[in-house]
């Protein structure tokens, strides 16, 4: 009988091609042909490798391993961010290049999630047994990274497992996530409010790749005569000198077009990128701009700045496992009539959405537009003494000999808050460098295949002690 770790070197070169090959599969959020074909790929490779597969209405897929009753699950997105710019890789080629796999998706979550099914593989190679009791599944979503439309519906559709992991996230296990809200500000201007004296916005654009990025570029585009153009250039000037901010200025005959330049990163942990958009904005604040333009730029300015915290908004709140609330304003489209802000909030597992969301709405009334939710997800708590935990806490610490590992909490959402009893369980070890959702996102080849061992060591501990 093969060893679990047997098993899995005996198939670790179909592993790599198959993550290469997932990649290749362009699957962003928003393009539903893209994520099908995807689903179709990971169902059809399940199915070669002799499991149950189940493509459920397109809305997403199940596969499953076992009989009994009793089920645990393993629970993974193939839909991904856009790709963004700055690639020096292909994002959709599948690269390798010093033990890396290249790509989009590498490690949110297509190099995950085919880690899940390799070791559910090596799990079944091995005849290291399964309780008859018991039952593995994987469900695979397809909109983790957008709203989440279809899942909801999935979910009603199947029966949740008893227990699920989630590998999206890190080790040694998450048991608090901050809970989630999507806001959109809009707001009509005014004709009557717009004169000849200040200075005009006749375009602003920056973000809507996601609302969970940080933007890293925008762009505006103002109307103004000659001397205010003197004026904006000799400001962005002393701007650049006293913030370090890369603003750029081009200008023609009647407009000149302003470029922010910032950088990306995921918008659970916004304090590491900075954001394109509020940098303009605030260089936007010192200028003399029209009316109801002027009062919107103000009160961004004023209310959010460059803050990551909400600490100007009024919502300084803070946890012990999931930390600081945190704000990201992912989009933003001004014309002459009318203004648009998307932002991205994360609150803290101990806050309640109920209880949040008039905070949040009472924060931004200063804006003055028509504020809408336009998704929110409750925060997260799991009971650290729960018996599941401390099984994937065991196999965590003997696999890497950490024996002070101890659950965690996190500022990022994943699948596990749209079921009853799951966590998210890897992969990224403590240390590593946080690349999902930048340019050339990479998982290692070595990550990979410890991931797959540690999920397989999980779903024996799982399946056994039964």
């Amino acid at each position: 009988m093969k060893g679990l770790k047997d098993a899995i070197d005996s198939f670790k070169e179909d592993l790599i091609h198959s993550v290469q090959d997932c990649i290749r599969i362009k699957s962003v959020s928003s393009d539903h042909d893209g994520t099908q074909k995807a689903l179709e790929y990971y169902l059809a490779l399940a199915h070669s490798m002799g499991f149950s597969t189940h493509n459920v209405e397109n809305l997403g897929g199940v596969i499953e391993y076992g009989e009994g009753e009793k089920t645990y699950g393993m629970i993974v997105h193939l839909d991904t961010v856009p790709e963004g710019s700055g690639w020096k890789f292909p994002p959709f080629g599948g690269l390798i290049q010093e033990g890396k796999i290249y790509g989009r998706g590498a490690i949110d979550d297509k190099g995950p999630a085919l880690s899940a099914l390799y070791a559910l593989k090596a799990l079944k190679d091995s005849g290291s047994g399964i309780s008859s009791e018991c039952k593995v599944q994987i469900i695979i979503g397809i909109d983790e990274e957008g709203i989440w439309n279809t899942t909801p519906k999935l979910l009603k559709k199947i029966k949740e497992p008893d227990f699920s992991f989630v590998p999206d996230s890190k080790f040694p296990v998450v048991i608090a996530e901050k809970g989630l809200v999507w806001l959109e500000i809009k707001k009509k201007l005014s004709q009557e409010s717009s004169g000849n004296s200040g200075i005009t916005i006749e375009t602003m654009q920056g973000g809507g790749q996601s609302l969970n990025i940080v933007p890293d570029y925008c762009e505006a585009t103002l109307r103004l005569n000659d001397d205010q153009k003197t004026q904006t250039k000799e400001e962005l000037k002393l701007f650049q000198e006293q913030t370090g901010y890369d603003i750029s200025l081009e200008k023609n005959a009647s407009v000149c077009k302003l470029i922010s330049k910032g950088k990306s990163a995921h918008a659970f942990i916004c304090n590491e990128g900075r954001n394109a958009i509020s940098q303009l904005i605030m260089f936007l604040s010192l200028l003399e701009l029209e009316g109801g333009q002027k009062e919107f730029i103000q009160a961004y300015a004023q209310s959010m700045a460059m803050e990551y915290y909400g600490e100007s908004l009024g919502l300084s709140l803070e946890d012990q496992l999931t930390g600081k609330l945190t704000v990201n304003p992912g989009y933003i489209l001004i014309d002459e009539n009318n203004i648009t802000l998307k932002v991205d909030i994360r609150f803290p597992a101990k806050e309640r959405l109920d209880i949040i969301k008039p905070k949040i709405e009472r924060a931004f009334s200063g804006f003055q537009g028509n504020l809408t939710i336009i998704d929110s997800l409750e925060s997260l708590s799991f009971p650290e003494d729960d018996p599941n935990i401390r099984r994937l806490i065991q196999v965590y610490q003997d696999f890497t000999g950490d024996t002070e590992a101890k659950p965690l909490g996190m500022g990022g959402t994943t699948f596990s808050k749209a079921f009853k009893r799951a966590v998210a369980f890897g992969p990224t070890f403590p240390g590593m460098p946080k690349v999902e959702h930048q340019p050339d996102e990479y998982m290692e080849i070595e990550h990979l295949i410890k991931c797959t061992e540690i999920y397989a060591l999980a779903l024996q501990s799982l399946v056994r002690n039964e």
